[in-house]
């Protein structure tokens, strides 16, 4: 009796986090300092050469990041409201606020900073639109669209909810997923929620049914792991050609990368137990470290150009050894800052009542 009551207080316990979703965030944080660190090398290398080829298979292969981030906002979203009721504007302040706060704050530091360095010049009607359309720099694009898809996620969410045809929906959105990313072309287009949308909506999908998907990718692990390699390089070989069917190879991959970034994450659970505290703290810090390390790389950048450092691979591995651990040793502190003074916040509100 006493081993039963373990075992649904275990049970109770996996149920109400989805610890997978920490190990993903992990992978995929890591993943996107790699793929904005070798793009230089992509860049930088002469083309066709060796270090070239190898770059770019590199930055293809983990340029899976933003479905994967889109993929854990859909599941994190409206996981919680399997036991609860969803109110709208309770949801969209929560989200909205978590994302867009800390993005005002840090478009507010790179517009400082590179005025600073002469990248920019001073100019409130360029701030502001630079703010609202996700150009402060390069990578944040991301947040304008995942503010859309909180916006119109709850309609996503109540399709899945009342139907029966869940998998069927998910196919339909994903066909619409691939045509807007093949011939939405216009500027800017790459912030509209539709070129993700079903990366977001699978991430909805599990929340509904968790243990269905988590069965069916245990039964396609090796086709998960296979059509990953594979679209891997079909995906690099696409852009190293130019073919205009690079666009469709990118979202095949980026589907087998979803699935295969998720069974690594369940493989990390199980293997990885003993550092879960670090791995929670890390993707508590992933969104800082996602919002900051460009700003360190762009200092590297100067730093490598004004120093006369010619040599790409020299260049690389000044990059890694120093934005990587700079952003993230950053940001892990202030998170655990962050966490502690909270959690005096929280006593001491608790004695208080008391």
């Amino acid at each position: 009796m006493i081993q039963s009551a373990g075992v649904n207080i275990a049970d109770k316990q996996k149920k109400d986090r989805l610890y997978e979703l920490d190990y993903m965030r992990f992978i995929a944080c890591l993943a996107v300092m790699v793929v904005h660190i070798t793009a230089n090398g992509v860049t930088d290398y002469i083309q066709g050469s060796f270090p070239h080829i190898v770059t770019l298979i590199i930055n293809r292969s983990f340029k899976f990041t933003t479905p994967v981030f889109a993929f854990l906002s859909g599941v994190t979203s409206f996981f919680s409201y399997k036991k609860r009721k969803f109110e709208y504007f309770p949801y969209l302040k929560k989200r909205l606020g978590r994302v867009l706060v800390p993005y005002f704050v840090w478009c507010l530091i790179y517009y400082a900073i590179y005025i600073k360095l002469g990248l920019y010049v001073f100019n409130i009607a360029d701030f502001t639109e630079k703010v609202l359309w996700g150009k402060m720099s390069y990578h944040l694009y991301f947040v304008i669209m995942i503010t859309q898809m909180y916006i119109v996620g709850p309609v996503f969410y109540k399709i899945l909810k009342e139907s029966d045809k869940k998998e069927l929906i998910l196919i339909a959105s994903g066909v619409i997923t691939a045509l807007c990313a093949r011939y939405m072309t216009f500027e800017n287009s790459d912030r509209i929620f539709l070129k993700y949308m079903v990366f977001y909506m699978l991430g909805i999908y599990v929340t509904m049914e968790h243990d269905r998907f988590i069965s069916w990718t245990e039964r396609n692990k090796v086709l998960i792991v296979v059509g990953y390699i594979a679209s891997s390089l079909a995906y690099a070989a696409t852009t190293y050609y130019g073919l205009p069917i690079y666009i469709y190879s990118w979202f095949i991959f980026s589907v087998f990368s979803v699935l295969f970034v998720y069974r690594m994450g369940l493989i990390m659970c199980k293997m990885l137990k003993s550092i879960y505290s670090f791995i929670k703290l890390f993707g508590q810090a992933s969104y800082y470290i996602y919002l900051m390390h460009p700003l360190i790389l762009t200092m590297a950048i100067l730093y490598t150009n004004s120093h006369g450092i010619l040599s790409v691979t020299k260049r690389l591995l000044i990059y890694f050894v120093t934005v990587i651990p700079i952003t993230v040793i950053s940001c892990l502190i202030f998170t655990a800052v962050k966490n502690k003074i909270k959690k005096h916040k929280k006593a001491a509100l608790a004695a208080g009542k008391n």
